[in-house]
């Protein structure tokens, strides 16, 4: 394409906020000055444009994006844009649901390949799980492994108490996602999906369900929208048929737990048995197994021990005993995703 072209199609993007397009068009530039053996100003133009965001938010080190994040009738965010928090060599997950997570990465790897036959990759996904089993979390790895940023939507300011509002602040984040390829990060999803017949339902919840129907439905772009749930028995019904996948988040046997003990303590020099530990710890949920590990870890620093020990692995799981007695009383068990 001639250089001109690219030019022109550089700033019609920045003009238009197409993210996509914006950086599509940079990409081609800059190999086209790779292609002219222009290699210092290439690798300059590369830099430059990885590091915009940075002049744009100083410090924050959000991604780029173009297009203003989508705020409320108050002037709220709808959404808070971040890099992945998450790799997928950072989880372990249950056979099955690592299938499912490494095809759906293939997928959207492929999407041209895909593209080419009249076909497009899973990118409707929906996460159930009881709460710390790590549907967020692999939401964040899936980002990461597409080099993406992750949208992650706010449910206090998406529903408002104004007539339609809430609707409208959907819409918006959806369509952000359409013109800004990301991972849209959907949790507590049955607050927006709930079924439209159960008790207590009124008018406006009705239009919000129908809202999000529509939006599944028609949503396009290079984006993958990830929604979770706690409760899936509250979604409603005809939601489900619009998710390309339903990923069902358990908690871990104890194989799984003892590797998740042992690759969590990998920074650090260990004496402790993960698979012992893995016995102690069954009826945490992943999450919290974790919150052990860091706090073992963390004792075992302050204390100048060479290792963690057992007597640092007992006094963490003795303050998360205590952490879940006393919300208990106030919510339910468990730590977020």
């Amino acid at each position: 394409m001639a250089r001109s072209d690219l030019i022109r199609r550089l700033f019609a993007s920045y003009a238009s906020s197409d993210d996509a397009a914006f950086r599509h068009a940079a990409g081609e530039i800059i190999a086209d000055e790779r292609r002219k053996n222009h290699r210092l100003l290439a690798n300059e133009l590369e830099h430059e444009l990885n590091a915009l965001n940075l002049h744009q938010h100083p410090g924050a080190g959000l991604p780029l994006s173009l297009r203003p994040i989508p705020k409320s009738r108050d002037e709220r965010p709808l959404l808070r844009l971040s890099k992945p928090g998450r790799e997928l060599a950072e989880l372990v997950l249950a056979p099955r649901v690592r299938v499912i997570v490494d095809e759906i990465v293939t997928e959207n790897r492929s999407r041209a390949a895909l593209t080419s036959h009249g076909l497009r990759p899973r990118s409707r996904l929906i996460m159930l799980g009881p709460p710390g089993t790590g549907k967020s979390v692999t939401a964040h790895a899936i980002a990461a492994e597409l080099s993406l940023p992750v949208a992650t939507a706010s449910l206090a300011a998406l529903t408002s108490s104004f007539l339609g509002d809430t609707a409208r602040n959907i819409e918006a984040v959806i369509r952000f996602a359409e013109q800004t390829p990301c991972v849209l990060l959907l949790d507590e999803f049955d607050v927006l999906g709930q079924e439209r017949g159960q008790a207590g339902d009124h008018g406006e919840m009705r239009r919000v369900a129908a809202t999000v129907l529509q939006m599944l439905e028609d949503v396009q772009g290079e984006s993958l929208l990830v929604a979770t749930s706690n409760h899936p028995q509250l979604v409603d019904t005809a939601v489900w048929r619009r998710f390309d996948e339903v990923i069902g988040f358990d908690a871990l046997d104890q194989a799984q737990l003892s590797e998740l003990i042992t690759l969590k303590l990998r920074a650090t020099e260990s004496a402790v048995s993960p698979r012992i530990w893995a016995e102690k710890l069954v009826d945490l949920s992943p999450a919290e197994v974790e919150l052990v590990c860091f706090d073992a870890m963390r004792r075992s620093v302050l204390a100048e021990k060479p290792a963690v020990d057992d007597t640092s692995m007992f006094a963490a799981v003795e303050r998360m005993r205590e952490r879940r007695k006393l919300l208990s009383n106030t919510a339910p068990i468990g730590s977020p995703d």
